[in-house]
């Protein structure tokens, strides 16, 4: 009986800090996020936000790199499953994180408001040789499109061998 006692002591105490760190585990769980830069590997411009004559969130001309605390030139990654991230400005309003997200419909590339499971607002890093490629995941005929620039404005096109779609 005293054995059995002590083995079930032995078993609770070898099983609570096991559980403790489950639970504490699965409830911190979050989002894997970072702050990132866009830098064009062609044009030497950066992937830039900023704001409107009303304040809202627009995504801004491609320009000159900003990567100071909170810059334009700064994006909250998040990731989605993995594979798949979303970008947000790196600002906080009211305490809060940015919920705007880069967003491509057709070839356009545009912030808009996120939303969970929205595809257009999903992209893909991929590794090159030469930097990395931003691979927008979208549906349809414009499914696998590119982050694209050509140091004036910012789009999604097919995958091409130039420089213009590769991002450091």
């Amino acid at each position: 009986m005293l054995k059995n006692a002590i083995a079930r002591m032995i078993t609770v105490a070898l099983a609570a800090p096991a559980l403790a760190l489950t639970v504490s585990t699965s409830a911190s769980a979050a989002p894997q996020s970072d702050t990132v830069h866009w830098e064009n590997a062609a044009t030497h411009k950066c992937l830039n936000w900023g704001n409107d004559v009303f304040g809202n969130y627009e995504l801004a001309r491609p320009g000159a790199c900003d990567t100071s605390y909170h810059g334009w030139s700064q994006w909250k990654e998040v990731s989605v499953d993995g594979r798949f991230w979303t970008f947000r400005p790196d600002d906080t309003v009211n305490g809060h994180q940015s919920n705007m997200c880069l967003t491509s419909y057709n070839t356009l590339v545009y912030l808009e408001t996120c939303q969970d499971g929205n595809w257009w607002q999903q992209w893909e890093q991929i590794w090159t040789p030469g930097g990395w490629k931003l691979q927008h995941r979208g549906a349809d005929w414009v499914q696998g499109f590119y982050l694209d620039s050509d140091g004036s404005r910012t789009y999604t096109e097919p995958w091409n061998a130039g420089l213009n779609q590769v991002w450091h």
